[in-house]
């Protein structure tokens, strides 16, 4: 099977003949990797996706893009400042190893500001992202799953341009401001959706975190009330323009309480399932059958800490948990920091996956070797 092949069948919960996979790191570790496998990313910005085997193909557009601007020089507008086109300001923490970015001001904080905010043209601010996707189509559509990323989609989008306190706020005690709010980061998300879904997208995906570690952000009656309807009118657009497009779904944190939701609004994948706060493999028991689970393999400190034989069980636990039946695109749970081992244990990860990812899935621990827990840097 070529990697659209294998995508396509494990969407439709039937086994391929290997796990597709997927990764996400940050910046730094993609650097080095890069460098060491000698690509040139000018010329392909997906070479290091191929060049690691992922089965899946994209970049994002939207809101989440604000998160790169401490990296884009031509956001800079003062010393350790960054502007992106949505008005929104970040700064950069820098550590050891890396750095990450933090928001410093949020256009909409001070709400007198509404009446004269304007959201960018979103085809003039994403005309790289757009000339990227006609050149996946062109080149790479029939070989590999070709996805439509337009994460921090409308709860996320809303809190971004509000700040966090005021938009939690404003849901009870400003509402009608609220749901206008949201509407307008909806029709945003949803205008970038439906381009990218007539362009030809396999997978259009979606992402907010409407819950934390604990549990959900708001009440899951105002939930049901206010953003699942939301959600369940994007489904409906897109599925306007191709009734087969599969979507996908991010959520960090404690996704319980609300996967039912996800699966009645039309979603057909999780991601990414965090694993130390929920109960991975009776929710694959329970829903297995209704969503593909895109992720799983834990960044927190297998990844970020643990030695090559850490990861190697991390990668084997989770295909032995999840992979069965299909429905299952082997990912890391969120991105890989920048970290001492962070380079090595991406190494581990792919040599993991290759060793274990053969259907039919029948995997056995590695025994214990010194000779695994290696540096490769």
């Amino acid at each position: 099977m070529n990697s659209k092949e294998r995508i396509l069948t494990t969407l439709n919960h039937e086994e391929p003949d290997k796990v597709p996979i997927d990764s996400w790191m940050a910046p730094e570790v993609a650097e080095i990797l890069i460098k060491g496998l000698n690509l040139d990313i000018e010329k392909d910005p997906f070479a290091l996706s191929k060049a690691l085997g992922n089965d899946l193909l994209y970049t994002t557009v939207g809101f989440c893009d604000g998160f790169s601007s401490i990296f884009k020089e031509d956001r800079k507008i003062a010393e350790n400042l960054y502007q992106d086109q949505f008005g929104i300001k970040w700064k950069k923490h820098t550590q050891q190893f890396g750095g990450y970015c933090e928001f410093v001001e949020h256009p909409l904080a001070d709400i007198k500001n509404y009446d004269s905010y304007k959201l960018p043209d979103p085809f003039k601010v994403h005309a790289n992202e757009f000339k990227q996707y006609e050149n996946l189509f062109k080149n790479e559509g029939k070989e590999y799953a070709i996805l439509g990323g337009c994460a921090c989609t409308m709860f996320e989008a809303a809190w971004y341009l509000r700040g966090l306190e005021n938009f939690l706020t404003d849901l009870y005690l400003n509402k009608d401001f609220a749901m206008e709010l949201l509407d307008i980061t909806m029709e945003y998300s949803l205008t970038l959706s439906k381009k990218l879904v007539e362009m030809g997208v396999d997978i259009i995906w979606w992402g907010d975190d409407v819950s934390n570690e604990r549990g959900p952000y708001i009440n899951p009656k105002l939930f049901r009330e206010v953003i699942k309807p939301r959600y369940a009118h994007m489904v409906e657009e897109v599925r306007k323009i191709n009734k087969d497009v599969f979507i996908a779904f991010h959520c960090d944190g404690k996704v319980d309480w609300v996967i039912e939701d996800f699966i009645e609004v039309g979603f057909n994948i999780l991601n990414p399932l965090q694993p130390d706060v929920n109960d991975v493999a009776e929710i694959k028991k329970k829903y297995g059958d209704k969503l593909t689970f895109w992720g799983n393999t834990d960044t927190r400190r297998v990844l970020s800490q643990g030695t090559f034989s850490d990861v190697a069980e991390e990668v084997r636990h989770v295909i032995e948990v999840l992979s069965p039946g299909g429905g299952h695109i082997l990912c890391t749970n969120h991105t890989i920091q920048a970290s001492k081992r962070a380079v090595d244990n991406t190494v581990a990860y792919y040599w993991a996956a290759e060793h274990f990812r053969d259907y039919p899935i029948n995997v056995k621990k590695i025994v214990s070797d010194k000779k695994l827990d290696v540096y490769f840097t």
